[in-house]
């Protein structure tokens, strides 16, 4: 609605309530006043009455009540009169009241008022005493009528007057809002134009009332905007450069991170598996020293490799160049991969660890790699500030995504640091930095990648007490294809495949070639299989092998089977068996004609097969491996 014409509506109402409030008044003064006259003039007629009556029954003079009675009712307002004696009996009457009958009249002993359509009657009982003896008693009926006739006609003149004075009063507020509110529709028309940045003129500004201040405060507003633009669009020339600049600027700077990530890694790796290897000092050519000084070389380069990581994937979640590898997964094997990755450092710092896992959770749509780091950064982070404590993984299924929680009871976060703590670089308090380490990166990747997963992260936490993150991961179900997805805990292996590269085992001779293993005789190829769910693990152990071996790395039971068809001179398996159904991993020891070693990450399975020549627990020992294999150690070995 317009402003004119919520004036309008405005001033009308307030003029009708005025005049309400008016017309009321005098409507309630009317009536009062004219009920109070008509009470009075009621109560003098029966007083005089009264007083007329009293000796005429007193002597009993039936022919003076007659007159009397007879003269009363020649008055216009007075309808019908009933005279009785002190014993009721009716002495005397007029009666002309059409509405009931005299007999009836009797039976009322208190005034009343009758109202009809065309009249109203005041009906009232009066008993005649004389020094309180009674004589006898009266009715009266009045006739009403001409009053309220009188009030009535008083209501419809009041009503008319009302709606006149509405319609005066409408037509006035209309006349009168609709020139001042053309003036401010005007001026609202030319703000409006100075709001679009159009070519207008400020009109009324020669006035000398209100409307001409506020025309010539527009025009001073216009001069001011014109200034203000030109200089925004200044600015805006500024801006637009010094934002190319910071572009180009931002896009050295992850260029740089990058590169520089890429070329110190590649360094620091193998520094690290160096370290690692001759921290075994397999030879004994090493001090207590000098290997104390390896492990803390090894310690280190693993911190900075850590620190590196995160700074690339920083510099790549900025640069928006992160790109998930979406597949369809067992949501399980990610668990179970990141239970095996962190249970031997839970067990060195005396962790007490606890996987839950439902069970209802089966395949999901995500990318592998970024589920692992998000739940392996948390579990850093608690590991970091859980000491000798307790760690809590659990996976929960819900609808349409699946809830991990990383639980611990470390040291915990104050409410008021909360907020913040997924933004990079923040941590609680610069003595978390220098007491447990970290760039404060961590939980800031956990955060976007979680969200480039199609989930969402949070964290309850109290101070001393511990702290419990919370992330889902979208299980995306409608493109879960499991067709072409190997998933070796629960894709069964098809028996004809297993036949097809099965042949009976041969027994040789012993020669160069051959290792005795168990009192059995069994021939040596140049090339071994290794189904490696595990890179960290394995990475020593490939080493190793590389220098009298050629490996073949699967990481399924279906493309072991490949390459076994493409080697069947190979006659030695190296199983880790983390991610594998019982019952797959027995039809390829039965059926396969070579002999194995299987890794396991639990407590070791109930399998027996003759074929299998070692069963080890991770972490396993690289050097029983070899002994069982049976490789003669390089001089130049480290």
């Amino acid at each position: 609605m317009s402003f004119k014409y919520r004036f309008i509506l405005s001033f009308v109402l307030l003029e009708i309530v005025f005049i309400l409030l008016i017309v009321t008044m005098n409507f309630i003064t009317i009536s009062n006043s004219s009920e109070q006259l008509i009470k009075q003039k009621l109560q003098s007629n029966i007083s005089f009455l009264s007083h007329m009556l009293r000796l005429p029954i007193s002597i009993y003079d039936l022919g003076s009540l007659d007159d009397l009675t007879n003269s009363t009712t020649q008055l216009e307002y007075i309808n019908s009169i009933v005279v009785l004696d002190s014993q009721n009996k009716v002495l005397s009457s007029v009666f002309n009241f059409k509405y009931f009958n005299q007999k009836e009249l009797l039976l009322i002993k208190d005034d009343q008022t009758i109202n009809m359509p065309d009249h109203t009657y005041e009906i009232r009982y009066q008993k005649i005493k004389d020094e309180n003896i009674d004589l006898g008693s009266f009715y009266v009926i009045f006739d009403s009528s001409e009053s309220t006739r009188f009030i009535n006609e008083s209501k419809k003149n009041t009503i008319f007057i009302v709606l006149i004075e509405i319609l005066i009063s409408t037509y006035l507020s209309y006349f009168i809002g609709n020139r001042l509110t053309k003036v401010l529709t005007r001026l609202s028309e030319v703000a409006g134009d100075i709001g679009d940045n159009k070519k207008t003129e400020i009109p009324f500004q020669d006035r000398n009332d209100e409307i001409g201040i506020l025309s010539r405060s527009m025009g001073q507003m216009l001069i001011d905007l014109k200034e203000r633009r030109a200089k925004l669009q200044e600015f805006t020339k500024e801006l637009k450069v010094q934002k190319n600049e910071l572009v180009i600027a931002n896009k050295s700077k992850d260029d740089f991170l990058a590169n520089m990530s890429h070329e110190l890694k590649t360094p620091l790796n193998s520094i690290n598996v160096i370290s690692s290897i001759m921290m075994k000092n397999t030879k004994k050519t090493l001090n207590e020293d000098q290997v104390k000084n390896l492990s803390i070389i090894n310690n280190c380069g693993n911190d900075l490799l850590f620190l590196i990581n995160d700074v690339l994937d920083v510099s790549k979640l900025e640069a928006g160049e992160i790109t998930l590898v979406n597949e369809t997964l067992y949501f399980k094997s990610v668990i179970d991969e990141t239970k095996e990755m962190f249970n031997p450092q839970m067990k060195s710092k005396g962790i007490d660890f606890i996987v839950e896992y439902d069970d209802t959770i089966e395949y999901i749509y995500s990318d592998r790699q970024r589920i692992k780091q998000v739940i392996k950064n948390l579990l850093s982070n608690s590991v970091k500030f859980a000491q000798n404590g307790t760690i809590k993984l659990i996976s929960k299924n819900e609808q349409d995504s699946v809830r991990v929680l990383v639980e611990d009871n470390g040291i915990g976060i104050p409410q008021s640091k909360l907020e913040n703590i997924f933004d990079r670089f923040k941590q609680v308090d610069e003595s978390t930095t220098r007491q447990y380490g970290g760039t404060g990166l961590g939980l800031a990747i956990c955060k976007e990648l979680t969200e480039l997963l199609g989930g969402e992260i949070s964290v309850q936490s109290e101070e001393n007490k511990g702290t419990i993150f919370s992330i889902t991961i979208s299980k995306n179900s409608d493109l879960v294809d499991t067709k072409d997805v190997v998933v070796e805990n629960i894709s069964p292996i098809e028996d004809n495949v297993l036949e097809e590269v099965s042949t009976a085992p041969s027994i040789v001779e012993e020669d160069k070639n051959t290792l005795k293993l168990d009192n059995e005789v069994i021939k040596t190829s140049d090339s071994l299989l290794v189904l490696n769910n595990d890179p960290i693990s394995f990475m020593k152990l490939s080493i190793e092998l590389k220098k009298n071996y050629t490996i073949i790395q699967s990481n399924s039971l279906v493309n072991l089977l490949d390459d076994y068809k493409n080697n069947q001179e190979t006659n030695l398996a190296i199983i880790d068996t983390s991610t594998l159904d019982k019952s797959n991993l027995e039809k390829i020891v039965t059926k396969l004609p070579i002999r194995f070693i299987l890794i396991y990450s639990d407590e070791l399975d109930s399998i027996e097969n003759e074929k299998i020549i070692g069963k080890l627990k991770k972490p396993f020992n690289v050097e029983e491996i070899i002994a069982k294999i049976g490789i003669k150690e390089n001089d130049e070995q480290i």
